[in-house]
């Protein structure tokens, strides 16, 4: 496979769950008002820092997903995506060092706590986007079959999707106990 499929996967997949993620926070008053509790709760920030922090990350969401789409600023959003993964799954770190197990709101509405998983879970796309910086720049032009790349796009598209419902995979194969 040459490496500007690679290239257009990691597109997919990182843009999609970047959209996924920020339209989740945006989709009502209410998701937005429940993505800024969760972050005040995070960063035990004020209610109007945390709603900045807020603005902030959907904003950083929103730029990366536009950057993929551009071809001449895929390398930015693929960075500006790792950057803003690394961000945060440090906040994420920090929460569990402190002991807080605040929900996750990462993609909206679950009330999973948050977890050493979802800082697997970031470092797993941040790779994809290390992955996809690596094949922009070694691919040349860009001549991409449409089958090709729709069986590509297909893939990534699951991906997507898998780690968007990733709090609900993971309840649904969690032991659970019987209390009579």
């Amino acid at each position: 496979m040459d490496v500007e499929y690679l290239q257009f996967g990691c597109q997919v997949l990182l843009g999609g769950v970047f959209a996924v993620s920020a339209g989740s926070k945006l989709y009502s008053r209410a998701a937005f008002a429940n993505f800024t509790a969760a972050t005040a709760g995070l960063t035990g920030a004020s209610a109007e820092r945390a709603r900045q922090l807020a603005v902030a990350a959907v904003a950083a969401e929103i730029a990366i997903v536009l950057a993929l789409i551009v071809p001449a600023l895929i390398r930015w959003g693929f960075a500006i995506g790792v950057g803003l993964l690394a961000v945060f799954s440090a906040a994420i770190v920090r929460s569990l060092r402190r002991g807080q197990r605040a929900a996750c709101r990462c993609f909206g509405a679950s009330n999973s706590p948050l977890n050493t998983h979802h800082v697997v879970r970031n470092a797993v796309l941040a790779a994809f986007g290390a992955l996809g910086i690596a094949a922009e720049l070694s691919s040349g032009t860009s001549s991409l079959d449409f089958g090709l790349a729709s069986v590509v796009g297909f893939a990534a598209l699951i991906g997507v999707a898998l780690t968007a419902r990733l709090d609900d995979l993971i309840a649904l194969f969690r032991p659970t106990t019987v209390s009579s």
